[in-house]
C-alpha cells in the first residue's frame, strides 16, 4: 500500500464580474491565462461562460497554493488547466516549467474541488507526494 503525503493545500474565490471585466476590457489577460482548450470550453457554454472562466482562475490560484510557491518564478497561471473527466469530475493538467516544478518537488497528484454560481467562483486544490 502506497502511503501518500499532502504536500499543500489551497483554496481560493473569486468574484465572477471581476473575471467578466478583465475579459472584456483586455483580450489578452485570456491568452495571458487560460489554456486554448479552457477558452474553447468556456465560449460555448451559453449561460455561465465567466462562472465557468471564474471557476478555471480560482482552480488555477488554488492549485499554485497547494504548490507552496503562488504564481512566479515555478508557476505560471497559463501552465496550469482545468479539466473534466468523461464524467465530469474535475482534474488538474500541468504544463511547462510549472509541470517541471510539481515534479521536482515530488508531486504525484493535484486533487481539485471547484463551484461557480452567477456571482462568485471557489476552488479547493490539495497536492500530494
Amino acid at each position: 500500500m502506497k502511503i501518500l503525503e499532502v504536500y499543500g493545500i489551497g483554496t481560493d474565490i473569486i468574484e465572477v464580474g471581476r473575471i467578466a471585466a478583465a475579459i472584456k476590457k483586455n483580450d489578452s489577460f485570456r491568452k495571458r491565462v487560460y489554456s486554448v482548450y479552457e477558452i474553447e470550453y468556456c465560449e460555448k457554454k451559453a449561460k455561465g461562460k465567466y462562472a465557468s472562466y471564474a471557476a478555471r482562475f480560482a482552480a488555477k490560484e488554488a492549485v499554485a497554493k497547494s504548490l507552496l510557491e503562488g504564481i512566479g518564478k515555478n508557476v505560471s497561471l497559463s501552465e496550469i488547466e482545468l479539466s473534466k473527466s468523461g464524467n465530469g469530475a474535475p482534474f488538474i493538467v500541468l504544463h511547462g516549467r510549472t509541470l517541471e516544478y510539481s515534479r521536482t518537488i515530488g508531486i504525484r497528484e493535484i486533487k481539485i474541488s471547484v463551484s461557480a454560481t452567477d456571482n462568485f467562483a471557489v476552488a479547493y486544490a490539495i497536492s500530494i507526494k
